[in-house]
């Protein structure tokens, strides 16, 4: 990794990811990630996908949840999209895996008990949604980096 381009960033899982293949057997995964930016009341999470290749692909799959912090770092590439507009893409070479989501004891009990999850009250909720294709199941492009 070029030591002029390195990104290191913390953040949450939107979703769990998922494991997929390119045409030449290579596994990899995206880790959608919801980043803190600001604080108090001008606190607006942003919303970011890093690829990950290989066996640590494979790992974050089967270890990581939706909700758990996972702290990243990596290199960046930059690539003209169809709408020629420049994307950056954020390649992980090292990914750590945070504490999970904790379910609260309330919460435990209801599942117990197959009850129905009870949704807690907030006040002054503020949504922040991350854009469609954040979520998407499938890139809008494969990935032409080697590793």
């Amino acid at each position: 990794m070029n030591p002029n381009n390195v990104f290191i960033i913390n953040g949450n899982l939107t979703k769990a990811p998922i494991l997929r293949e390119t045409e030449k057997g290579k596994h990899y995964t995206f880790l959608n990630l919801a980043v803190d930016n600001g604080y108090g009341k001008d606190a607006k999470p942003d919303f970011l996908s890093v690829a990950v290749w290989g066996k640590q692909a494979e790992n974050c799959v089967k270890y990581l949840v939706k909700g758990q912090n996972v702290s990243v770092s990596g290199s960046v590439a930059t690539a003209l999209g169809k709408d020629k507009q420049l994307h950056l893409k954020l390649n992980a070479q090292d990914v750590t895996f945070g504490r999970k989501p904790q379910i609260s004891k309330e919460k435990e009990q209801t599942t117990e008990k197959n009850e129905p999850d009870v949704e807690e009250v907030v006040e002054d909720p503020t949504p922040i949604e991350p854009p469609e294709e954040f979520f998407s199941d499938e890139p809008s492009e494969e990935p032409d980096m080697d590793i």
